[in-house]
């Protein structure tokens, strides 16, 4: 999508990036682009959609690459109100350089649905080691986003042996709670009241719409000269309503600063699966640490999540395992802020491996 960044702040900065939204738009050409749009999603799912049924849920994926192909796998894990489209813009750099690559849906995002219990970090960790089991695939490098990267290192934790490197994209290396509990009480009282999305931001993110056009027009940039496909990965259906990122908050127990901070502090009011993300301990994990590691870490002035001491105190850490690569002016969403860094990034530590 376009050129303005659009940080959700109701998720602790964890972001999903889209174009800015025009005040006006061309009616007969938003809705050329809508039926163009379904056409093309359409045919994009055909090719590259995949769903394996595990123990907890149906987990959907999209995969570029060759079948055959179980010795050079990428596997990433996308960030919060995001989805398995979050990757698509870059798989095929990826394998082009010989990899077959996966971008997994996790609970509640895209095509992967809520499990019927209070599932876990640990339950979906489960799901990608059975999906990798199913295809006969002895080790992976798994690589996310924000949320992502904490489910990452959640897994590299359980299954270590699955893990040929780890790609930890401002997310899995420090811990959540790190850059709030390190304010005084002042400052993150302040903090914790940013989290509360301002109405303009839940009227067009977070609303339900009559029809799937109504929500796709709510995502929808006239300023972009493409169909803008992807938006209809984030519409999903509930009841007789449409919605893209209504619940999300919720789920994640992040909506407003009373539920963050129920997060942060770990309160037996938040549920099983959004207390995962607060419970991953990275230094802890990273004490045995076997593999190379890369992270990206945006820094900058606005930075949402500001743990670059943190990152480089690991990395002093573990100098043979941990590149640390900085990303200057970026506030958050690096793969979307810099695309060309991001793909340099990953490709050189893929060659090193």
């Amino acid at each position: 999508m376009s050129s303005t960044r659009i940080i959700i702040s109701v998720l602790l900065l964890l972001t999903i990036c889209f174009k800015t939204h025009a005040q006006e738009k061309n009616q007969v050409k938003l809705e050329l682009d809508f039926q163009k749009a379904q056409g093309k999603y359409q045919e994009f799912e055909a090719k590259y959609r995949r769903t394996i049924k595990t123990k907890n849920v149906d987990l959907s994926y999209l995969e570029w690459g060759e079948k055959t192909n179980k010795e050079l796998v990428l596997v990433w894990l996308h960030g919060s109100l995001s989805n398995a489209y979050e990757l698509a813009p870059y798989a095929e750099e990826f394998v082009k350089l010989g990899y077959r690559v996966f971008s997994i849906d996790q609970y509640n995002a895209g095509k992967t649905p809520l499990p019927s219990f209070d599932a876990s970090f640990d339950d979906l960790s489960e799901d990608i080691k059975t999906l990798l089991d199913s295809l006969k695939i002895p080790k992976v490098v798994l690589g996310g986003f924000s949320r992502g990267g904490f489910l990452a290192t959640n897994f590299y934790k359980l299954y270590p042996s699955y893990v040929k490197g780890l790609i930890l994209e401002d997310g899995g290396s420090v811990a959540f709670s790190s850059s709030y509990l390190k304010l005084n009480k002042e400052a993150l009282q302040q903090k914790l009241k940013e989290v509360t999305p301002p109405d303009v931001i839940k009227e067009q993110y977070f609303a339900q719409y009559p029809t799937e056009f109504d929500a796709y027009n709510s995502l929808y940039d006239s300023a972009d000269t493409t169909d803008q496909f992807e938006i209809l990965s984030y519409i999903r259906p509930l009841g007789d309503q449409w919605i893209t990122y209504y619940g999300q908050p919720e789920y994640y127990h992040m909506q407003d600063s009373l539920h963050m901070a129920e997060a942060i502090f770990d309160s037996p009011n938040v549920s099983r699966y959004a207390s995962s993300i607060i419970r991953v301990d990275p230094p802890v994990i990273f004490q045995s640490l076997k593999v190379p590691v890369l992270i990206l870490d945006a820094v900058s002035p606005d930075d949402p999540i500001p743990v670059y001491e943190e990152n480089k105190k690991l990395a002093e850490n573990h100098p043979q395992w941990i590149t640390h690569t900085v990303v200057e002016n970026v506030a958050h969403n690096i793969h979307y802020a810099e695309p060309q860094i991001f793909i340099k990034a990953i490709t050189d530590f893929l060659a090193n491996l």
